[in-house]
Order: C-alpha cells, then sequence, then structure tokens
C-alpha cells in the first residue's frame, strides 16, 4: 500500500468523523507490542559514491501512548509511540550474487518516533466487546545507524522527519464502566528519509520505511460515562394511593439491574403486592447507539431482568409480562448514535 492510499484512507475517516456528536469526554491510552519494519531499499548517490542495496531487520517493539476523545462511536486521538528495530542482514544488489554481508548486532539498527492524530470508529459487538477500524496521519522521526549502508558505525547516525500514515483494527473488552483491554493491529507508512551522508562524499543516502505493529493496552475514561438520571420520588400522599408506573435505567450496553434499580424494582414488587395488581407489564428500551436489530434484542434482555427481579419479591412470573421497543419510544429524543442515559430504561406498569 502507497503513501498516499494510506493517507486518503486517513482523510475520509476524518471527514465521516465531523458528523459525529453527543460528547463522552476524554480517555487516555498506554500500549505495547511487536512491531515488524519491513525490509527496506536503500540508495547513496550524488556524490563520490554511488551504490544500492537492501537491509533486512529483525523483528523489534513498539510503545504507544495515547490522549483521545469519545463521541459515543466516534473517536480521535493524539498518539504518540517509538518503535526499535535492529538490523539483521545487508546487502548490495551490485553484487553478482547479493549476500547478507552485514549481520545485525546490538549496537546498530533504526528506531522511529511518531506523532499521529488517528480517528477510529467503535463497533459494539456484544456484551463486553467492541471492535473499532479507523486511520492516522501525522510525521515520524527515523533514526538509522549508519551500519544500515556502511560497515562503520563510527560516523554519526542517518535521520530525517517524514509524512507518514497508518491504518488501524482494534478490538476491546470493557474491564469495568472506565477500564478497556484492546489489542490492536496497525500498518504504518511512511515517505521514504533522505539525507546527507558524510562517507558518500557530499551525497544522499535515502531508504523505505513502513511497519506492521501487534499491541496490547489498557484505555482509561477519564469520565464516567453520563450515570442513570435518579428516578423521581413521589411525594407521600395523604392517603395511600395506587402507583401506575415505576421506571428503572441502566447502564451504557448493560442489562444487569444496578444497586439503584434493584430498589425501584422491590418498590414496585411491594406495590404490586400492597395494591393487588392483577397484572404487571414490563417493557425495556435503548438508546439509539447499535443497530435495530441489536436494540431490540437489548431492550427484549433489559425487560427480562426487571421481571427476574420482580419474581425474586415474590411477583409470580404469570403475572408478569415483557416486552422489548428498542430505540422507537424514546424519552428524550435524540440523533442516532447517540448514548442519551434516560432512553436506557424499562418501565413497570401496574395494572
Amino acid at each position: 500500500m502507497t503513501l498516499r492510499r494510506t493517507l486518503m484512507a486517513a482523510t475520509a475517516a476524518v471527514g465521516l468523523a465531523s458528523t459525529a456528536s453527543a460528547a463522552e469526554g476524554w480517555y487516555m491510552s498506554l500500549g505495547a507490542g511487536w512491531n515488524v519494519q519491513n525490509d527496506a531499499d536503500y540508495s547513496v548517490g550524488g556524490g563520490t559514491s554511488t551504490f544500492q542495496g537492501n537491509v533486512e531487520f529483525d523483528s523489534g517493539y513498539i510503545i504507544a501512548g495515547s490522549v483521545g476523545y469519545d463521541w459515543g462511536r466516534w473517536r480521535a486521538e493524539l498518539e504518540l509511540a517509538y518503535r526499535d528495530n535492529n538490523i539483521d542482514c545487508r546487502t548490495f544488489t551490485s553484487d553478482t550474487t547479493p549476500s547478507c554481508d552485514r549481520p545485525g548486532s546490538s549496537n546498530n539498527g533504526t528506531w522511529q518516533f511518531s506523532q499521529m492524530v488517528n480517528v477510529l470508529y467503535d463497533i459494539p459487538l456484544g456484551g463486553r466487546f467492541s471492535a473499532s477500524v479507523g486511520a492516522g496521519v501525522g510525521g515520524v522521526l527515523v533514526v538509522a545507524d549508519q551500519a544500515m549502508v556502511y560497515y562503520s558505525s563510527s560516523e554519526p547516525d542517518l535521520d530525517d522527519y517524514v509524512v507518514a500514515g497508518q491504518l488501524i483494527a482494534q478490538v476491546g473488552y470493557d474491564l469495568s464502566d472506565r477500564w478497556q483491554l484492546y489489542a490492536d493491529y496497525r500498518y504504518m507508512h511512511a515517505d521514504d528519509a533522505d539525507t546527507f551522508h558524510p562517507n558518500s562524499g557530499g551525497g544522499q543516502v535515502a531508504w523505505e520505511n513502513s511497519d506492521h505493529s501487534v499491541l496490547l493496552g489498557l484505555r482509561f475514561d477519564l469520565q464516567r460515562d453520563g450515570a442513570a438520571p435518579m428516578p423521581p420520588k413521589p411525594q407521600p400522599p395523604v392517603q395511600p394511593t395506587r402507583p401506575k408506573q415505576f421506571i428503572v435505567f441502566f447502564g451504557f450496553n448493560k442489562s444487569n439491574l444496578t444497586p439503584e434499580a434493584e430498589r425501584v424494582v422491590a418498590d414496585a414488587a411491594a406495590a404490586a403486592k400492597q395494591f393487588g395488581s392483577a397484572s404487571i407489564m414490563v417493557v425495556g428500551h435503548t438508546d439509539t447507539v447499535g443497530s435495530n436489530g441489536y436494540n431490540d434484542a437489548l431492550s427484549m434482555r433489559r425487560s427480562g431482568a426487571v421481571k427476574a427481579g420482580l419474581a425474586s419479591h415474590g411477583i409470580p412470573e404469570s403475572a408478569i409480562s415483557t416486552a422489548g421497543r428498542g430505540e422507537s419510544e424514546l424519552m428524550v429524543q435524540t440523533g442516532d448514535s447517540v448514548k442519551e442515559p434516560q432512553n436506557r430504561r424499562a418501565t413497570i406498569d401496574l395494572n
């Protein structure tokens, strides 16, 4: 893949991200892993020396950290990353039978320091799992040991700062409301590094630069998702009156009952016993994040969780009916892909 194609893909992702809404907050991430630097052709010319060759690299490592902002399904982040790879061997293409003539050592190789602006799109997979795809553009400082092109490594390092782009594929698992474990693959491609070479009699040396990386890391939300609002507490009447409806709220993409939700379910069960309700209707709802099919299923899981909670307080299951409306009956009207806490709910109607 050429740098031009990588940058075009990244630019398209940035344009799509401008349609995102409903800010969710800042986050930080830190990861580390395995880096593979592709074999690089190099050339030296323009001075008293003119030749070309190829360098092979050992597997190395990458450390990457980022600060970003989450819009619900879209994220944008500033990433800093350090990559390091040793030289495995070097060949001259002008040789009649090219062979590795520069074995690698711990004292020669390349390292890179990149600064990228990434845009990623998150895809819920159900439960605690999610996937993300994205792209980034930015720059990278590429530093290579002289041994990449000459036997001697006593001269100063070769270095250049070039434009780069990358593509990212990521899988995440929510450890808690604010911590996420993620694994990702990224491909970075940069312009050829080009710098003055003191040993070539005033010539220039240029070499290719592209990497494949696999990382494992942690992401931490600096602020919690919008907390579910407290349900309104009815004022105690002079004479007991029959309550009509109770509302249970849920966390984002969750169907389990929180401690507050369990208290609402307990109040509803107590009211049903006190006033002798003949039947109870539980209806689950979702916000607009996710597909219609996924949200329909999520709303049914929420109504099922409330039904189980009522049954645990002595209400016969035969007296409880459930339904799921997905995102079709919003309490707060929003656009698509908006995390609205008041829409993540289930209603309990006593009849």
